[in-house]
C-alpha cells in the first residue's frame, strides 16, 4: 500500500430544509396543553392517503399535530397526494430529501435528526415529539435511526410488523416447466391453507429491510392484524406496547369513496368504458431482474393474443427502465398497436381517486400487482380480483385470512397467462374463490381514530419520555431522560 491513493469527492449539495412559519403555532398549542407533539411522517405516494387520516382524526382529537414531508416525492404525479389529501395544510417541514436510495438514507439520517434538534432548540418545547412513521418505506426504515440518535427517543409506527411469508410449495415449483391445472390449483390450495408458510425475509428489497430496521426504533406498534403483532411479540418486542388497529388505507377509501376525481379516469382512457379489464402494475426490484421480468412481460402478451381478456398496464418508472434496458419497449408499443381495444397503456394515474373509481366501475375484473399496498386495498373491492406476482408477500394474511389475493410465481410466462386464466373462469373455480374476500382490516372510518386516541392516552399520562429505559418499563422507578443529545 505505498502508492498514493487517490481522494474521493463524496459530498453532494444538499437542498435546505423548510419550515413552515406556522410551526411555532403548533408548539404554543402543545405548551398550553402541557402536552407532547404528534409529527405525521409522510415521503412516499402510499403515506400520503394512509398518513392523511391520522392527521384528520389528530385535528378532530385536538392532539398538537403536524407533518414532517421528506420531500422526496416532489413532482407534480407522484407528489399529487400531499395536495389530494390536503396534507400542504398541515406541513410543519419539508426535508427536501433527494437522490438514490443510498443518498436519499443519508440526508434522511441527518436532515430528520437534525430538524428535532432545530425545534428542541428554538421552541423550547419541554415535552417530548413523537413522529409517526409508516409501514415499510425507507423512511420508515432511516427516520427511527434519526431520531433515535439525535434526540435519545423512539417513534411510533403506523402498519407495523409486515413481514414477508411464502407457502412451502413456492420451494418445489420447476420454473423450466409450464404449470398443468393441476399445478396451479395445488398450489392455491397450499396458499389458502395456511399452515405451511415460511419467513421470507430478501423481499421485497429494500422494503424488508426498512421494516426490520424501524421496529428496534419503534416505541408505539400499530399492527393492521394479530399475525403482525405475533410477528412482532416473538421478535421480543413489549406485547403492551403492539397495538393490533387494522390498517388506516380503508379509511382512505371510506373518504375518497364519497369524493369524485377532478377527471373521471373514464374521460382520460374511453375505452376502459367497454369491456372488463385487467389493471397492472410492475415495479419491485425483485420483478425487474431478467428472467422474472420478461416472464411476466411474455405472460401479458400470451394473454393479450390468447384470450378474452383486456390489460391496461400502468407504466411507472421502474417499468419504463426495465423496459429499455431489456429491449422489449417496441414489442408492447407494437402490441399497443396491433390491439387497440385490449390492451392499453398509461402513465402512473395522477389521483388516488382515479384507482378507487375504476376499481369500484365494474369495468375492472382483477388488478395484476406486485405492490404491497395494493393487496391491502383490493379487499375493500368485492368485484375486483387479487393476483399478486411475487414469490412470498409482506401481506399473507390477505391470502390464507382473507382469501382475497393469490400469488402469482413469476417462473415463467405461461404462470402469468394460465393463472389469470384460471382466475377469470366462472362458475365455483379460483375467480370466484377469490371474490368470497373477508375484510380483516377494521371498519371505515374507524382505524385512525383508534390510533389517535392510543395516542393521546399516551400524551395525557403525565410520562411523554418515549423511550423507557428497562427500569422504567418494569415499573421500578421513573425519571426523565437524563442524557443530552445536542
Amino acid at each position: 500500500m505505498k502508492d498514493k491513493g487517490v481522494e474521493l469527492d463524496v459530498s453532494r449539495d444538499l437542498l435546505p430544509i423548510k419550515v413552515s412559519g406556522g410551526l411555532s403555532s403548533v408548539f404554543e398549542h402543545a405548551k398550553k396543553q402541557k402536552s407532547p407533539i404528534l409529527a405525521v411522517v409522510t415521503g412516499t405516494k402510499p403515506d400520503f392517503y394512509k398518513q392523511a387520516p391520522l392527521m384528520v382524526e389528530a385535528a378532530r382529537e385536538n392532539v398538537p399535530s403536524f407533518v414532517i414531508n421528506t420531500g422526496q416525492h416532489f413532482d407534480d404525479v407522484l407528489g399529487f397526494g400531499m395536495h389530494e389529501f390536503s396534507l400542504n395544510d398541515f406541513v410543519g417541514c419539508n426535508l427536501q430529501i433527494r437522490g438514490d436510495l443510498m443518498e436519499k438514507a443519508s440526508e434522511l439520517i441527518l436532515k430528520f435528526g437534525y430538524f428535532g434538534r432545530y425545534c428542541r432548540k428554538n421552541f423550547h418545547h419541554n415535552e417530548s415529539m413523537l413522529p409517526i412513521v409508516h409501514g415499510d418505506t425507507l423512511v420508515a426504515g432511516i427516520a427511527p435511526l434519526a431520531w433515535v440518535f439525535g434526540m435519545g427517543q423512539k417513534v411510533g409506527q403506523n402498519e407495523a410488523g409486515l413481514r414477508s411469508m411464502g407457502p412451502e410449495m413456492m420451494k418445489h415449483l420447476s420454473p423450466a416447466k409450464e404449470p398443468t391445472k393441476k399445478t396451479i390449483r395445488d398450489l392455491v390450495h397450499s396458499q389458502f391453507e395456511g399452515r405451511r408458510w415460511f419467513l421470507a425475509r430478501e423481499e421485497p428489497f429494500p422494503e424488508q429491510i426498512d421494516t426490520w430496521i424501524c421496529s428496534a426504533g419503534t416505541q408505539f406498534f400499530f399492527a393492521p392484524t394479530q399475525l403482525n403483532k405475533d410477528h412482532l411479540v416473538r421478535e421480543g418486542y413489549p406485547e403492551e406496547f403492539v397495538h393490533v388497529v387494522g390498517n388506516s388505507v380503508v379509511d382512505a377509501i371510506h373518504q375518497k369513496r364519497k369524493e369524485r376525481p377532478s377527471q373521471s379516469i373514464f374521460d382520460a382512457y374511453p375505452q376502459l368504458e367497454k369491456g372488463e379489464w385487467i389493471r397492472m402494475d410492475i415495479h419491485r426490484r425483485e420483478n425487474l431482474t431478467e428472467r422474472r421480468f420478461t416472464s411476466i412481460i411474455g405472460g401479458l402478451v400470451d394473454i393479450i393474443e390468447r384470450t378474452d381478456s383486456k390489460v391496461v398496464l400502468v407504466m411507472l418508472n421502474a417499468t419504463v427502465s426495465a423496459l429499455k434496458q431489456y429491449g422489449l419497449e417496441k414489442k408492447l408499443q407494437d402490441l399497443a398497436e396491433d390491439h387497440k381495444d385490449k390492451f392499453l397503456m398509461t402513465p402512473l394515474w395522477k389521483e388516488y381517486a382515479h384507482v378507487i373509481e375504476f376499481l369500484d366501475s365494474g369495468r375492472c375484473w382483477a388488478e395484476m400487482t406486485d405492490s404491497g399496498s395494493m393487496q391491502e386495498e383490493l379487499l375493500y373491492f368485492p368485484k375486483v380480483t387479487s393476483l399478486t406476482v411475487r414469490l412470498n408477500t409482506d401481506r399473507p394474511e390477505t391470502v390464507f385470512d382473507a382469501k382475497s389475493n393469490i400469488l402469482v410465481p413469476p417462473l415463467n410466462r405461461a404462470w402469468i397467462s394460465m393463472m389469470a386464466r384460471e382466475a377469470h373462469e366462472r362458475g365455483e373455480g379460483l375467480g370466484m374463490q377469490l371474490r368470497n374476500k373477508k375484510q380483516i382490516y377494521g371498519r371505515p372510518g374507524q382505524v385512525s381514530k383508534k390510533i389517535i386516541r392510543i395516542i393521546k392516552k399516551e400524551f395525557e399520562n403525565g410520562d411523554a419520555n418515549f423511550y423507557p429505559w428497562l427500569h422504567q418499563r418494569l415499573g421500578l422507578w421513573k425519571e426523565k431522560q437524563s442524557i443530552s443529545y445536542m
